[in-house]
């Protein structure tokens, strides 16, 4: 069972949900020190990240971002901030893209 489990739905498309969630690895990699691992399949794609406390899994598809997050014992204690980081972050991501599209 996961720690955080967090969906957020989205209209993009999965060509721009892949650019996103490109995005999204490159600056979670090089803020949060995170490992990341990218597989594009045909319809979604699956990301996994990692670090000394942290595993998880991204599934990015053409309407949906869906994010488990996995927590070591020390790093349970963030949880919270945690949660509300990856949710602001992402929510601003597609708020960007959706506004960017749409001009």
């Amino acid at each position: 069972m996961s720690d955080i489990q967090y969906q957020q739905a989205h209209t993009l498309g999965i060509d721009r949900a892949r650019e996103l969630a490109r995005e999204w690895m490159d600056d979670a990699a090089r803020k949060m020190g995170l490992s990341c691992k990218h597989e594009q399949g045909a319809d979604r794609d699956t990301i996994t990240f990692e670090r000394m406390g942290v595993t998880g899994t991204m599934l990015v598809s053409g309407n949906s971002f869906d994010l488990d997050v996995n927590l070591g014992l020390m790093m349970k204690a963030f949880k919270p901030m945690i949660e509300a980081e990856v949710s602001k972050n992402l929510a601003r991501i597609i708020e960007k893209a959706s506004g960017s599209s749409q001009a």
